[in-house]
């Protein structure tokens, strides 16, 4: 790989969380917009999307680790039922709304929930290519996480070059873990604002992706959305449903399509680096 080449891993998070989150993944991963998902299978709508991989050995597909359930009206927990996940839960056996409670859960509690649940990814039909983790969660037990994928020889969300509010004190003996173990990690992570600033519309959605694009940086990149159809199911689970359906948009808009090809920015998938990782490590 020449050290000047620019790599990007065009990502959705969230398969799997609704039916309209599910429809536009499939759709944009069926024409080719974007080049992987991950999948949160404690989410009712899990089986439809583990059902779209099962039945498309194509789709590059991974693992969205979730401790967390954050919308007010829509809720989901653990789906280890034969431990105990009593840290990792509020009163009514959902997961909290927020990070802080995360925190403070059991380590053992968290590793079982976690192989829980690629365990279920997998026995739905799932062939993992990588693992990462729903609202940052594992920043707590990245040590945990990095032990996971590395048992499941999978590469995982982690990197060198944290953006900031994702910064770990231990990052340079996370670095080492993880490269002693062999789970490789992009070069960059960058995320899609979650939330949309007052007056933006689609323009300038568009042209902060186009800006983004334009920045990357050589070696490999993943830059992370979380792309849905406008639904009522959707405005009925969260606010954020309008930057979403932009976010649906954007990776298909011929200008963004046209900005990929005259930076000469080369699209791929977790499967790269999991097929790299797994011969290295034979």
């Amino acid at each position: 790989m020449n050290k000047n080449e620019r790599f990007l891993i065009l990502h959705a998070d969230d398969f799997g969380m609704c039916h309209a989150t599910n429809q536009a993944i499939i759709k944009l991963i069926e024409e080719g917009s974007i080049s992987s998902t991950t999948l949160m299978v404690n989410c009712p709508w899990s089986t439809e999307a583990a059902n779209a991989a099962k039945n498309n050995p194509t789709f590059d597909v991974g693992v969205h680790l979730t401790l967390t359930s954050e919308w007010d009206h829509y809720k989901w927990g653990p789906v280890n039922l034969n431990g105990n996940v009593d840290t990792l839960v509020n009163e009514l056996g959902y997961f909290p709304p927020n990070l802080e409670k995360v925190a403070q859960a059991d380590r053992d509690q968290v590793k079982e929930e976690i192989v829980a649940q690629i365990e279920k990814a997998i026995h739905m039909g799932v062939d993992p290519t990588h693992l990462d983790s729903h609202m940052g969660a594992y920043l707590y037990f990245m040590d945990i996480h990095i032990d996971v994928a590395a048992q499941y020889n999978l590469p995982l969300r982690f990197t060198k070059n944290p953006p900031p509010g994702f910064q770990v004190e231990t990052l340079a003996e996370l670095t080492k873990l993880a490269d002693n173990k062999g789970v490789l990690y992009p070069d960059h992570v960058i995320g899609l604002p979650f939330w949309l600033n007052e007056g933006d519309g689609y323009e300038e959605s568009r042209q902060n992706a186009i800006d983004i694009l334009k920045n990357l940086q050589p070696g490999i990149t993943e830059l992370l959305f979380h792309p849905s159809f406008e639904s009522e199911e959707l405005k009925g689970i969260t606010e954020t449903w309008q930057a979403r359906q932009y976010e649906f948009d954007i990776f298909r808009d011929p200008e963004v399509k046209r900005v990929l090809e005259e930076e000469k920015i080369k699209v791929i998938g977790w499967k790269e680096l999991r097929d790299k990782q797994r011969g290295e490590n034979r």
